[in-house]
């Protein structure tokens, strides 16, 4: 068991390093991508957003990479406004969209949570732990279009952004919604 907990590590980690030198070829090559057409754009878009969402994600998996964030980060100052943020941008039915789609897997879900007292516990972490993996690129690609508009590509600047919107912030904020809710169940008990 032990050996293949070290084994997921060193893949998980191996393929992390990877994305973060395919990253890194993209994000030095970004000013040549701009002239390119509509279709390149969106691929070259999508292939920041999977590159660098990737690489922090599956460094993720394989390490407590959350706790590079202090505490203090992690707490959610006032709920009720978070959830009602929340509610008006959209996110349960990002929610939504997610369990038909990529969490429509019960194994997978009781992952994160398997319905008991301890599962409550297990989930704040995963929820850290996903909120850290998705908080990283989004401030990298945010940062990419950024520099895009600055250098007069708005084309792949705002293409970049809704991407990276859809891919990094929602689950962001779903993540603190999650905490928001699961820190009233632990007050109670």
């Amino acid at each position: 068991m032990k050996i293949k907990l070290i084994l997921k590590k060193i893949f998980l980690s191996l393929g992390s390093i990877f994305l973060f030198y395919r990253s890194y070829e993209l994000i030095i090559n970004w000013e040549k991508i701009q002239s390119t057409t509509n279709a390149e754009i969106l691929i070259f878009s999508i292939l920041a957003n999977l590159f660098i969402l990737g690489s922090f994600a599956l460094v993720g998996f394989a390490w407590p990479t959350y706790t590079l964030l202090p505490e203090k980060y992690y707490k959610i100052r006032d709920p009720r406004q978070l959830l009602k943020f929340g509610k008006k941008i959209g996110v349960p039915l990002f929610q939504k969209f997610l369990l038909l789609t990529f969490w429509r897997d019960q194994n997978q879900r009781k992952r994160y949570f398997d319905g008991t007292k301890s599962g409550i516990r297990n989930w704040i972490k995963e929820s850290k732990s996903s909120e850290f993996g998705h908080l990283i690129p989004f401030i990298i690609l945010l940062g990419l279009s950024i520099w895009s508009l600055l250098l007069g590509f708005w084309k792949i600047a705002l293409v970049n952004f809704v991407l990276n919107s859809v891919a990094n912030f929602y689950p962001i904020v779903l993540q603190r919604m999650h905490r928001a809710r699961i820190n009233k169940i632990i007050a109670r008990i």
